[in-house]
């Protein structure tokens, strides 16, 4: 069962559960609060929402809606971010503490294992299709 509210922010209908417990509700505007379906305050100037409860729409609304909200500079400027921060710790590598020079060889050793096992895969497929007989 749903419950129909306005944001109190932008005046838009926010449809939530209620029969999930108590929840975090945000708005498309930014605006949240935490509805809790044992608070009798919830339910003034509010709706109840019997339909269906399965998804009506497009199922790529979803992944649409999340593609949107990825934003591309700040996950740009963050990926530089790292990439600076990490080429500054191998440059250093020497004066790192123990704890700092032990994660990156971990991480290193770790790198080099997977693609070890990701070669020896590959090999181990393509020998697995030749045949075994002999032509003389």
């Amino acid at each position: 069962m749903y419950l129909v509210k306005t944001c109190p922010s932008c005046k838009t209908k926010i449809r939530f559960p209620i029969d999930k417990g108590t929840i975090r509700v945000t708005c498309s505007c930014g605006y949240s609060f935490i509805a809790n379906p044992d608070n009798t305050d919830i339910y003034k100037n509010a709706s109840f929402d019997l339909r269906n409860t399965k998804h009506q729409g497009n199922t790529f609304d979803s992944l649409k809606k999340t593609v949107k909200k990825i934003q591309v500079d700040q996950m740009k400027a963050a990926v530089i971010n790292w990439t600076l921060s990490f080429k500054y710790k191998i440059q250093n590598f020497r004066l790192l503490p123990n704890a700092e020079r032990k994660k990156i060889i971990f991480t290193l050793l770790l790198i080099c294992a997977s693609i070890c096992a990701g070669i020896i895969l590959l090999i181990s497929a393509i020998y697995s299709g030749v045949s075994s007989e002999i032509i003389i």
